[in-house]
């Protein structure tokens, strides 16, 4: 069966939710060919050895992995570059993502007009599962500094859950930072053109292993891709030439 969905599914330190994520994929999309791109940057516990472990019976299991550099953002643009499918998804590995809109984010792909489907906490039937308020105080932060780069009505520009079609990508890549971990704002941001979307509400689910990589950081890292991007608008440099 030829591959129709690459889901590119960024690493560090996921070892035990590997499998219970492989099997929550290949039970969302029964009869459709998929491939998992796992991009790990080289977790020091054994993530890309399971990995490539799982892969030696499952040819749609692959591993790239990244030895000394990090990011969300980047791991994604690498993992999709890989891929030769004509649609796109990125997910998390921490079973956080409800793998069981995957079928229903492809469907409304192939049969709408849209570039993108965004998994979305904030639209109707969405929830934040079990977040602290300090995080989702954090959450409504970045989601409020997106509208200083974003003009688009995105309910939850902080999704790190989403699919897009490949020619989608290819007009956008160029024009992407990778910076940090919110890659779905540096797309938007990026796009020289109006972005077709649709949001599908998702049930936040409760991480089960590893650590959240939600914090300070992270933060940081997303101002300062708010502010590289409020500078390429100011320069012209993302408006088609």
């Amino acid at each position: 069966m030829a591959i129709e969905l690459s889901i590119i599914i960024p690493t560090y330190n996921e070892k035990d939710n590997i499998r219970p994520l492989l099997g929550q994929i290949d039970a969302a999309l029964r009869g459709i060919g998929w491939e998992a791109i796992f991009v790990d940057d080289d977790s020091p516990d054994g993530t890309s050895g399971l990995i490539r472990e799982i892969s030696q019976s499952d040819p749609r299991v692959r591993c790239l992995q990244r030895i000394g550099r990090r990011g969300l953002s980047s791991a994604s643009i690498e993992g999709m570059l890989s891929s030769s499918a004509p649609y796109l998804a990125v997910m998390d590995a921490d079973l956080q993502h409800d793998a069981t809109i995957l079928g229903k984010m492809l469907e409304t792909l192939k049969t709408g007009t849209f570039d993108l489907v965004v998994g979305s906490r904030y639209v109707e039937g969405g929830t934040l599962g079990s977040w602290s308020s300090n995080r989702a105080l954090m959450s409504r932060f970045a989601t409020w500094t997106s509208r200083l780069v974003i003009k688009a009505d995105l309910k939850d520009p902080m999704s790190g859950y989403f699919m897009l079609k490949r020619p989608f990508f290819d007009q956008v890549v160029r024009r992407l930072s990778g910076r940090g971990f919110k890659i779905l704002v540096d797309i938007f941001a990026s796009c020289p053109r109006e972005v077709q979307f649709k949001e599908l509400p998702i049930q936040f689910g409760q991480r089960l292993s590893g650590e959240s990589k939600l914090n300070q950081a992270v933060l940081y890292e997303y101002v300062l891709l708010v502010i590289d991007k409020l500078t390429a608008k100011f320069l012209g440099r993302n408006k088609d030439k």
